[in-house]
């Protein structure tokens, strides 16, 4: 999917919330020598990397932009913020249980997944569509870079 560069920061995060997710559709149900608490030391490192920073450069960078051309009270943003709200609870979850199980980690990684398919296809298309190319280079100075890439 072609993507404006100057959105190309938060694309990068996304690639890395999907292999995250991958990973985490797998708890409990593959082999492997990853634990409970091994996937719950992953999620905090990831959300604490990028995560969160994601999230912030989204709903304090890129949506308040899109709101001076196009409308916000659209379906796609609301399910994009009731899903910020859903992922960050689950982290939190995640972070506080003493005892978890795997399929809390499969739903994390579930709803990751649709969560990146939902801005990658639907949302950051309707931002592009929109705002003006000067200001979405203006805001990719305001993205927190990948912990993976730097970019």
């Amino acid at each position: 999917m072609k993507r404006h560069e100057a959105l190309y920061p938060l694309s990068h995060h996304h690639h890395h919330a999907l292999v995250t997710a991958v990973e985490l559709k797998k708890a409990g149900k593959e082999k492997t020598e990853k634990s409970l608490q091994d996937y719950r030391r992953s999620v905090i490192e990831f959300w604490n990397q990028d995560g969160r920073g994601h999230f912030r450069d989204e709903e304090e960078v890129l949506l308040p932009l899109y709101s001076q051309y196009g409308n916000v009270d659209q379906e796609p943003i609301r399910k994009m913020l009731v899903q910020h709200a859903q992922i960050r609870g689950m982290v939190e979850r995640i972070r506080e249980q003493p005892r978890l199980t795997a399929e809390q980690f499969r739903e994390l990684g579930e709803l990751l997944d649709e969560h990146v398919r939902l801005e990658e296809r639907t949302v950051f298309p309707m931002i592009e569509e929109v705002v003006p190319e000067k200001l979405l280079y203006q805001a990719n100075g305001r993205f927190h870079r990948d912990s993976v890439s730097g970019r």
